[in-house]
């Protein structure tokens, strides 16, 4: 074959080359992974669908591989990305300059990151100030342009110990109010037992040791609670006694019970958690009663029976167990209008609890305490006779009486005082 014919075949196989390509359809360099990128350093960009350098081997000398995967002459930058990784754009120069791995006071910069705690990106070097507390190291505070630390020193009460309050940047003890100290609740002989009327004992249900119940101090103005506390609404339930659903949902007075009836092995005489009598409770619930499960033991249905007495009435199961069109609500016959969105909320091991509220018109209505000059619930400040008691709302089931400082959740009254 001699010269001529060589080169009319080499461009014939160009040109099927070439017309292959066209008749694919496919774009020169487009992937759909970077299995198809064969070229050394390179890499499937899958928003283009197209092979871009991973790196500087795939680039020609002189170049390298910028972050948006093109490989770029290195002769200048107008931004970061167009810059190797651990190097940034120096705007001023137009140059990429590498960020110190150590950086120190003087070091090059672009940004504050690329200075030491305790510095700041100054006219593109890092010297010393800081602009927030980020720009410190962990428990210095940024004071006046400088990092800064010492003994009670802070911005914020995260600085401080438990019960402290930050104020013009130091440490102090919060003495507003006994806070986590014990208490009983208030009595004629003891009428503010947490030293303030809208100071509330609270109940202590964190911890299984130390006071049953504690002081939470007042922050219903704003006020701030020291480190470790937080303000919460403190929240009471009706004075509606309860010891099943059907007395907080239906009018008490048109309660009945299906005709099917029960006895039980001993007297009903309901206990507080302590064995002592519960004088709240009216009834006894015995759950999966035999005689009201066709004489099984463990069904659904129970046995309410009153104090003092053996016998009683099954719950029922449907609408058609009641008398009179009464409807069959949570066991009971009730007649009337029924309240589903109330419940009876009984403490744990305990028989009797009381009702949960629907409306403010729930919740108990505030008088005004005279030997106080407080609202005997509410502890707001009050002139006897001047019915100047607010009426008490009804938040999510509970009635509002208040807010107190009391322990994070999480936190304990023995974590915050150190006991």
């Amino acid at each position: 074959m001699n010269s001529k014919k060589l080169i009319l075949s080499l461009l014939s196989v160009l040109m099927l080359a070439a017309l292959s390509a066209c008749g694919s359809g496919k774009k020169a360099g487009a992937c759909a992974s970077d299995a198809e990128c064969t070229l050394p350093g390179t890499r499937c960009d899958l928003e283009q669908q197209l092979c871009v350098c991973a790196s500087d081997e795939a680039c020609e000398t002189g170049f390298f591989c910028n972050l948006a995967g093109v490989c770029q002459e290195k002769t200048g930058c107008s931004k970061s990305s167009e810059c190797e990784e651990d190097s940034y754009c120096d705007i001023q120069t137009g140059e990429c300059r590498l960020v110190d791995a150590e950086p120190k006071i003087g070091s090059i910069c672009s940004l504050a990151t690329h200075c030491p705690f305790g510095a700041v990106c100054t006219g593109g070097s890092c010297q010393e100030g800081c602009y927030d507390d980020g720009d410190c190291l962990l428990g210095e505070i940024c004071f006046e342009g400088q990092c800064g630390t010492g003994n009670g020193v802070c911005n914020n009460n995260g600085f401080c110990e438990y019960g402290e309050l930050c104020t013009s940047n130091l440490c102090t003890t919060d003495r507003r109010g006994p806070y986590c100290r014990g208490c009983t609740q208030r009595t004629s002989m003891n009428p503010e037992p947490c030293d303030h009327p809208r100071n509330f004992c609270l109940i202590n249900s964190a911890e299984l040791g130390g006071f049953t119940n504690f002081c939470g101090i007042d922050c219903s103005l704003g006020q701030e609670c020291p480190n470790g506390y937080g303000c919460n609404g403190v929240v009471i339930l009706t004075e509606s006694v309860c010891t099943f659903n059907a007395q907080c949902k239906c009018d008490p007075n048109q309660i009945s019970f299906p005709k099917a009836t029960c006895r039980i092995d001993s007297t009903c005489a309901p206990k507080l958690p302590n064995g002592q009598p519960d004088p709240n409770a009216s009834n006894c619930v015995v759950q999966g009663a035999p005689e009201c499960n066709g004489g099984q033991a463990g069904g659904s249905a129970s046995c309410i029976v009153r104090v003092g007495s053996r016998d009683g009435n099954c719950t029922c199961a449907s609408d058609s167990d009641c008398d009179n069109g009464a409807a069959c609500v949570d066991g009971v016959c009730c007649g009337g209008n029924v309240r589903e969105e109330r419940q009876c909320s009984v403490g744990e091991g305990r028989v009797s609890g009381f009702c949960t509220c629907a409306t403010d018109g729930d919740c108990p209505r505030d008088v005004c305490d005279p030997s106080r000059s407080a609202c005997r619930i509410t502890g707001h400040p009050c002139t006897p006779g001047n019915n100047d008691c607010p009426p008490i709302p009804c938040v999510d089931g509970g009635c509002l009486i208040g807010q107190n400082c009391a322990p994070l959740q999480g936190l304990s009254c023995s974590e915050v005082k150190g006991g």
